[in-house]
């Protein structure tokens, strides 16, 4: 099983119109360096999962046939801009798992086109190709979850968008030997209040309950970029960066 990032940045991501920060002045000098839109792809035995549909190039990035499902964590529109796109497919339909929410983002889910939402319960597992899928609940402005993925003997935690973790999200995935959380943090430490995803500070904090084998931070803003120029995540703790893989067997 390998995870692929597609995107890791939020939506004040690397470069951010308009702004001379150093994160995106560099980005903005280096595209190596620019953040797009948080999603990955998993990969297990062939079977390939797309985490999340907001690049806006994944007619180009995948060609009719290239992936057998996608698990979408939430209806916000920089998740779900490329599905816009992908349902005018002429290609066999495609599943979209993703919480019950009705509303959806604009027209998505009223004219899906290819897509087939298929809308799934909070902690019930279900059966993905070779994987195993437990969707998670999470603290986010509209119905959010993410997902435990495990297959040939790993098990991966992604976790984005939210700020903390339910109660009964922290103890589904505290009862689990993980060998990779991939966790939502925007923003460097002691960011200010009315926030809908984690500071360092809190997202470490999750981390260190959870303590999977190896932790990755995604849905950067550039703001959290300009303190990863000067300061080090703790030991086990790193930012992803776009096109990162991650090989678990």
């Amino acid at each position: 099983m390998r995870l692929t990032f597609l995107g890791t940045g939020g939506v004040w991501a690397a470069p951010v119109h308009g702004c001379d920060c150093l994160a995106c002045q560099r980005a903005v000098a280096d595209p190596a360096l620019r953040r797009r839109p948080a999603s990955a792809l998993l990969e297990c035995d062939g079977f390939k999962v797309l985490i999340d549909g907001g690049r806006e190039d994944l007619p180009e990035q995948f060609p009719p046939g290239t992936l057998d499902a996608i698990l979408l964590t939430h209806f916000h529109p920089d998740h779900v801009l490329g599905l816009f796109r992908l349902r005018w497919s002429k290609a066999p339909s495609l599943d979209v798992f993703c919480p019950p929410d009705a509303a959806g983002c604009d027209d998505l889910r009223r004219h899906p086109g290819r897509l087939v939402f298929r809308d799934v319960e909070p902690l019930v597992a279900f059966g993905l190709g070779p994987l195993i899928v437990t969707p998670l609940p999470l603290i986010h402005s509209r119905l959010t979850f993410g997902f435990l993925i495990e297959g040939r003997g790993a098990s991966i935690a992604y976790l984005s968008d939210t700020i903390g973790l339910p109660s009964e999200t922290q103890t589904h995935l505290a009862a689990r030997s993980l060998d990779l959380v991939v966790l939502d943090c925007a923003y460097p430490p002691g960011a200010g209040p009315g926030r809908n995803h984690n500071d360092v500070g809190e997202a470490v904090a999750i981390i260190e309950r959870l303590a999977p084998s190896r932790a990755l931070l995604t849905h950067v803003n550039h703001e959290l970029d300009c303190w990863l120029a000067a300061n080090a995540l703790p030991d086990g703790v790193n930012a992803a960066a776009d096109e990162e893989m991650v090989a678990l067997c």
